[in-house]
């Protein structure tokens, strides 16, 4: 599906074929998107880029339909879609008025702040991002330290030794990385961290090129998720908080850093604040 070759917020409706789906970051991608959720996909692009101001009003269906060469209702079920999103509301005899972007709780809404085009990660979004993480990160495994069953230490020895046969598959030890992430979570019996724990895998995933280096499938890496293992394992909160607090600390320049040169930066801004 195209992009609209005809912009329906321009009076001139000048051309543009970029597909869509370029556009903007997939944190769950899938091999075929409906019509609707392309369309949907774009304009939740634009509204998070500010193309559509918030307070404003959508084009009218009819004009979308158009623009987009989709027939209303594609267009309508996109709209809904948008509405779920919470990026827009239905304004009775007004239209379809657009609301603040960063008050959704989306995680597309995410994607598109941190890729607003293709192949350019933004670096400050990314920035913002891992200071939350490496906050709730370190409180996370802090309490998982305190309420962890033997269960819960179980399964994650169960991943320790998954990993250690998984060292020379990369693929296979990043995905068993997301699964340790998540049974810290499941530890610290709150179901909002394995929430936030699985958003975060999602978008380590679609800015794997910046992340990888700081979790590279290595005997030193493994070895570091031990240490965390055998500190939740003995209770001990403030040490398994100081272990992650410190991983970040080393982790955050370096993945700027990376995602920096994956945008094509040069070598001198990439590495900017990268001095240990």
């Amino acid at each position: 599906m195209a992009r609209p070759r005809k912009s329906p917020a321009s009076p001139a409706k000048t051309e543009r074929k970029a597909p869509a789906s370029s556009r903007r970051p997939r944190l769950d991608p899938q091999p075929a998107e409906r019509s609707s959720d392309r369309v949907a996909r774009d304009l939740l692009g634009r509204i998070v880029a500010g193309e559509y101001a918030v307070g404003a009003v959508l084009p009218k269906e009819d004009e979308l339909a158009e623009s987009y060469e989709v027939n209303r209702g594609v267009v309508r079920e996109a709209v809904k879609l948008l509405e779920v999103h919470r990026l827009v509301r239905p304004v009775r005899r007004r239209g379809t008025e657009v609301l603040e972007p960063l008050r959704s709780m989306s995680p597309e809404v995410l994607a598109a702040m941190l890729v607003p085009n293709p192949g350019k990660i933004d670096r400050k979004v990314l920035e913002s991002f891992l200071e939350v993480r490496s906050i709730m990160d370190a409180e996370m495994t802090a309490l998982a330290a305190t309420r962890r069953t033997q269960a819960d230490v179980r399964a994650m020895k169960k991943l320790l030794a998954e990993m250690d046969a998984a060292l020379r598959d990369g693929p296979r030890y990043g995905k068993l990385v997301h699964e340790m992430g998540a049974a810290l979570a499941r530890a610290a019996k709150n179901p909002v961290f394995e929430m936030l724990s699985a958003f975060n895998a999602r978008v380590v995933t679609d800015l794997e090129s910046a992340f990888a280096a700081t979790r590279p499938a290595s005997r030193e890496h493994l070895d570091g998720l031990r240490l965390l293992v055998d500190l939740v394992e003995a209770g001990d909160a403030p040490a398994a908080r100081e272990l992650v607090a410190n991983f970040h600390a080393w982790a955050t320049p370096r993945i700027l850093a990376a995602a920096a040169l994956a945008s094509g930066e040069p070598l001198k801004t990439a590495l900017e604040g990268l001095d240990k």
